[in-house]
């Protein structure tokens, strides 16, 4: 096993985080402020590529440009060993894909406040000039006031540098991938968008809206699906579900960009369904002792919801957290495949 850096700039290593295709991620402090803080350090495989690295650094100092409630925030960008790092945020928290996982689905007014939330995080974003690329239900966090949307992934960079040695490579989770995106095409903030309602999907049902179950899940299967399947509708698929938020992320999995709601548009849609909804962010896991010497996992409420669109919901914590290190493109899925076999018709 390799040793751990000391220091990485002027920050103390406390353990390693993880890897994954962008490079490896470090707990560390900033000790002249005594701040926890998340390392991610470029991967080794890709420091050679000056391009990459300047569209690294070039994502960072946007993020960096960014002070908000919604979105992660970078504190420092600097060079280790050649290789350019990121000092970010360290999150206390829960990510909603792994809520999904132990909770099933949330409820529909939850879900529309953590849509609510993350449109605010991914605005600031486009203002910026940064369209995410790869939202998902894990790349956003419920910490103790809001849900901050974590992972602005370079996968715009990990495509571009991927083509060099493969054709029609592309990247972004497959489930919640925009149809243009897995075109290869450009695209802006409507394919944030696009995520973001097939996350909305995933929240309410408890599965993406694009897997059917069994061997033909495959990643190219899915994106096809994307391309050419017909829109699944939560009012179809659930009894008496909301009708409005329905329709609304059935317009936000559009195949046509121009047919998606703006963010701004989804900023202002949501909140009177999150009020009629009574939608609050996400309860989280506690951790309640038993006489006996057991433990059972508890469920408390999750924060009031914020009825302004940027303002931070308020409430209570739960006793157990989970620390959830964000790092740009940890974990950012790449799928190969001849993007010609997709061609829409």
């Amino acid at each position: 096993m390799a040793r751990l850096p000391e220091k990485i700039g002027h920050y103390e290593i406390l353990g390693l985080l993880g890897k994954g295709a962008m490079g490896e991620v470090y707990e560390g402090r900033d000790p002249s402020l005594n701040r926890r803080v998340a390392l991610k350090v470029l991967g080794r495989k890709h420091q050679e590529s000056s391009e990459f690295k300047e569209r690294f650094l070039r994502e960072g100092r946007s993020l960096a440009s960014m002070n908000h409630a919604n979105v992660v925030q970078v504190y420092f960008i600097g060079d280790y060993d050649g290789r350019p790092f990121m000092a970010m945020e360290y999150l206390d928290g829960d990510d909603i894909g792994g809520l999904l996982k132990k909770n099933g689905p949330l409820q529909p007014g939850d879900a529309a406040e953590v849509v609510r939330q993350a449109a605010v995080g991914l605005l600031e974003a486009k203002r910026a000039g940064v369209v995410h690329r790869d939202v998902k239900p894990s790349n956003l966090v419920v910490t103790k006031t809001e849900v901050k949307v974590t992972d602005f992934g370079l996968a715009k960079a990990l495509q571009e540098d991927l083509s060099i040695t493969a054709t029609g490579v592309f990247v972004g989770t497959p489930d919640y991938l925009a149809p243009e995106q897995a075109m290869g095409e450009d695209v802006d903030s409507s394919a944030d968008v696009y995520a973001l309602g097939c996350s909305l999907y995933h929240m309410c049902t408890g599965n993406p809206p694009f897997r059917k179950g069994g061997s033909d899940d495959h990643y190219t299967a899915v994106v096809r699906r994307h391309l050419k399947a017909e829109r699944p509708v939560l009012k179809q698929q659930l009894t008496n579900f909301d009708e409005p938020l329905s329709d609304l992320c059935r317009r936000m999995m559009s195949r046509r960009p121009d047919v998606r709601p703006s963010l701004e548009e989804l900023i202002e849609l949501m909140p009177p369904i999150v009020k009629r909804l009574d939608g609050r962010i996400p309860p989280r896991h506690t951790t309640v002792e038993l006489s006996g010497g057991g433990a059972v996992p508890a469920v408390e409420p999750g924060p009031s919801k914020a009825e302004e669109p940027g303002a931070p919901s308020g409430g209570s914590i739960g006793t157990r957290t989970l620390a959830i290190a964000i790092i740009i493109g940890v974990a950012i899925g790449v799928i190969g495949s001849l993007v010609g076999m997709f061609a829409l018709k």
